[in-house]
């Protein structure tokens, strides 16, 4: 509120002016330990039926006293409780000063400045020893003489009010037992205050321990995703290696049909080489039997035709035939030698040890497969165990919501704002209604064993998932209220715009129809009627308005349903008070055409009591006006 240097009367009659910075430097920089006190500070509490002037003016006064006495310089601060403290359970009441007062004796030197004494503290920062070699007090009676001094300035500036005046002792010096007095139950202040002081530590308790375990319990959420999906990953990492171990099997299946095909092959190639070699000697003799046989037939002919070959000429050619065909069996028996032979020893190794290693790495994959499959299927199970526990707390909480420390007590006082963690009055009813539907609550007769059982049964993954808001009250009733009031904003300030805005056409409308008291005032709100609720149709099947929000549009429709059949009954009714006939029929023929448009609009969502009220209204305006003369009898 305020903060002021308060100088010693000596040094103000001499015109030192000095700054708060150029104080505490100096008072610091004459210290020569670096756990010197450079410092004390004195804690009033001002009394708050004293208006802020006169508690200045008390805190100043007091200040000044002690800067005269010790010759020192003052920093008093004045402070009065915030908001912030009063809303965590500060007393409003509790204006008080801070008054930081020097350790030693300030002088003025020759050239005007500030300074502070280097050899001597000021007789108060003396030890008692020091204080009885001088002759002085012990400090304990000094502040008790300090005390005193401000209660008898307190006192003083209270003696004008009608209030009961301090007292610088304690209880026991005065003679009272504020224990004893409170075990007879009698109340007394401190009594009063330690029990507020203790009520508010047990609310800050609760509200740390709710946090506490709402932060477990977000975590364990948290570690619950995270371990879906490693389970999820896991499970696609098996299914990989599967089909990478079913390849592998292919594989060496594959090889030993080529090794099957490989030995058939050599088998054929070997038959083949010894059937050309036989080839090649049948060949040779019939080329020799068709030499002969030419030889023959040119000694039977005894002339030599022109067109005809000498014996030389057809052995040479059959010479190069033989030639050609030994020169193609050669290459092939080459080509043979020179491919790889399934028999050869070397081959025979390299394939051993190729279906070998190919054995091994299946074998290896397996196991790793075997092993992984074993740790995931254990951390799955323990992930399913934490599932239950959780799924089970949530239904603990679901049937603990009645307990006294769960929820809002009725008739008790209690809100939300002191009690953050408990369940408000409509997640209450959020949680009753969600029990009903599903049946949640225990039957009468129901072992509770096998009540508990039904309950965790039902909490199952789907059941969670389906229910989502649900599980989020029952795990932060405080994240829940907080984000539902972000939500609700919106709706309340459509509502509070869309009342004001008919608020003025229904005072409009009044003044045209005369504004007759109720009368003006009914007739004028049913014409309105129509208008207003078709507002609230259109902010309700807005696809951006909030579902929470078009649910509270729909109880506000219903309950303006309602109200409206009311003022139209009342004000069809009340037609009868009107003695001014021009102003009944004008008020009669405004409620019949705003009776005839709500029931054009609204009339099938009417329930029977609704239909009846309407009816009700109707049947009185074919009633005789009521005469309001009075009569006297003689």
């Amino acid at each position: 509120m305020s903060a002021d240097i308060i100088l010693p009367t000596a040094l103000k009659t001499k015109g030192l002016i000095v700054s708060r910075e150029e104080i505490w430097n100096k008072a610091e920089h004459v210290e020569g330990r670096t756990d010197s006190r450079v410092a004390r500070e004195w804690l009033i509490n001002l009394p708050h039926e004293l208006d802020e002037a006169k508690r200045k003016a008390l805190a100043h006064e007091f200040t000044q006293a002690l800067a005269d006495k010790y010759n020192i310089i003052a920093d008093c601060a004045i402070h009065s409780p915030s908001k912030k403290e009063v809303a965590r359970g500060a007393d409003p009441r509790n204006y008080h000063a801070h008054i930081l007062v020097t350790t030693r004796e300030a002088k003025m030197g020759a050239d005007g400045q500030l300074f502070f004494d280097k050899d001597l503290k000021i007789a108060f920062e003396w030890s008692n020893k020091k204080r009885d070699a001088k002759g002085l007090q012990s400090s304990i009676k000094e502040i008790k003489n300090i005390r005193q001094l401000w209660v008898d300035m307190a006192n003083k500036a209270l003696a004008e009010l009608d209030v009961m005046p301090l007292d610088a002792r304690s209880f026991k010096a005065q003679g009272v037992d504020a224990t004893n007095m409170e075990r007879k139950g009698i109340n007394t202040e401190n009594g009063n205050k330690n029990r507020a002081i203790h009520v508010i530590n047990q609310r800050r308790e609760f509200t740390k321990q709710s946090n506490r375990k709402a932060a477990d319990e977000r975590h364990t959420v948290e570690y619950i995703e995270w371990a879906t999906e490693r389970v999820e990953w896991a499970t696609n990492r098996n299914r990989q290696i599967d089909k990478h171990i079913e390849g592998s099997r292919q594989r060496i299946e594959r090889i030993k049909r080529d090794t099957k095909w490989a030995v058939r092959e050599d088998e054929s190639i070997s038959r083949l080489i010894d059937g050309s070699s036989k080839g090649g000697d049948r060949n040779s003799d019939n080329a020799e039997w068709a030499l002969k046989r030419s030889e023959g037939i040119l000694r039977l002919v005894g002339t030599r035709e022109p067109d005809l070959k000498t014996r030389k000429e057809r052995v040479a050619e059959f010479e190069q035939q033989a030639k050609a065909v030994n020169r193609l069996i050669a290459d092939r028996a080459n080509a043979i030698a020179t491919a790889p032979s399934p028999f050869d020893d070397n081959s025979r190794r390299a394939r051993a040890t190729r279906l070998a290693r190919e054995q091994r790495e299946f074998d290896t994959a397996a196991e790793n497969h075997d092993r992984k499959t074993r740790y995931y299927s254990g951390r799955i199970e323990s992930v399913n165990k934490q599932l239950r526990h959780i799924r089970l707390g949530y239904a603990q909480n679901l049937l603990d919501r009645h307990k006294e420390d769960n929820r809002l007590r009725v008739g008790w006082r209690e809100s939300s704002d002191d009690y953050p963690n408990k369940y408000d009055y409509r997640q209450s009813d959020l949680l009753d209604a969600f029990a009903d539907k599903f049946k949640l609550d225990k039957a009468s007769g129901e072992d509770y064993r096998d009540y508990r059982k039904r309950i965790s049964d039902m909490f199952d993954s789907a059941f969670f998932n389906e229910n989502k808001p649900i599980m989020d009250l029952l795990r932060d009733p405080k994240a829940e209220r907080d984000q539902y009031d972000a939500i609700k904003t919106h709706y309340d300030t459509f509502i509070e715009e869309l009342d004001n805005r008919y608020k003025a056409i229904d005072s409009t409308m009044r003044n045209r129809l005369g504004n007759i008291s109720d009368a003006s005032r009914r007739t004028a709100e049913s014409l309105s009627a129509p208008s207003y609720l078709k507002e609230l149709d259109d902010y309700i099947s807005n696809e951006e308005t909030a579902d929470a929000n078009k649910a509270l549009a729909i109880k506000c429709k219903a309950d303006k349903i309602n109200r409206t059949c009311q003022v139209l009954k009342l004000g069809m009714i009340g037609l009868r008070d009107i003695r001014e006939t021009d102003k009944r029929q004008t008020h009669s023929e405004a409620l019949q055409a705003s009776s005839n448009n709500f029931m054009a609009s609204y009339g099938n969502e009417l329930s029977n009591d609704e239909q009846k009220a309407i009816n009700d209204g109707l049947s009185a305006v074919n009633q005789p006006v009521r005469s309001n003369t009075m009569s006297y009898k003689r």
